[in-house]
C-alpha cells in the first residue's frame, strides 16, 4: 500500500502477509530438502545392500573353488568353522559359520549372469529365503516375483 507522508509517497507492507507468504516459501523449501535426504538414504541403503549381497556372493564363490580343489567333505567343514572364528573376530556379526555356509549356496545357486540383475531389487534376506528353497524352478520362481512385483522382505513373514 502507498501512502502519502510528510510530503512523500511511502510504501507500506502488510506485515503479516508479508510473513505468511515467507513462512509458506520457508515450508516448501523445508519439504523440497527432507525429501532430498529421504531419496538419497533410500539410494544410499540400496547400493549398501548391493554390495553386501555381491561381496557375500563373492566370499561364497572363493571359498566354494577352495573346498573344490580340496575335495574332501570333513575338510570343507573345518574350513567354514576356521573361517567364520576368523572372519568373526575381525569384522564382527555377519560371518558365522551357518552364515559362510549361505554364502556358499548363494554362488552355487545363482550364476553370475543374472546376479546383477537380482542384485538391483533384493536384499540379502531375500536371498536367504530364496536359498531355503530346494527346488531350482520354485527358487527362480520366486526371485522373478520378488523382482517384478517389488516385493519387501519382512521378518514377520
Amino acid at each position: 500500500m502507498i501512502r502519502y507522508f510528510k510530503g512523500i509517497f511511502v510504501a507500506t507492507f502488510n506485515l503479516s502477509i508479508m510473513n505468511k507468504e515467507i513462512e509458506k516459501s520457508y515450508e516448501s523449501l523445508l519439504s523440497a530438502l527432507i525429501l532430498l535426504v529421504e531419496q538419497s538414504k533410500k539410494r544410499a541403503i540400496s547400493h549398501i545392500n548391493q554390495e553386501l549381497s555381491y561381496l557375500y556372493w563373492n566370499v561364497g564363490k572363493h571359498i566354494s573353488l577352495h573346498l573344490l580343489q580340496s575335495g574332501r567333505v570333513e575338510y570343507g567343514k573345518q574350513v567354514l568353522k576356521n573361517l567364520s572364528l576368523k572372519l568373526s573376530a575381525l569384522y564382527g556379526k555377519g560371518f558365522g559359520e551357518r552364515n559362510l555356509a549361505r554364502m556358499v549356496k548363494f554362488y552355487e545357486f545363482f550364476p553370475e549372469n543374472i546376479l546383477p540383475t537380482l542384485l538391483a531389487k533384493l536384499t540379502w534376506s531375500h536371498f536367504i529365503e530364496l536359498l531355503s528353497l530346494k527346488d531350482e524352478l520354485q527358487r527362480e520362481f520366486y526371485a522373478t516375483l520378488c523382482y517384478n512385483e517389488h516385493w519387501v522382505y519382512s521378518k514377520q513373514n
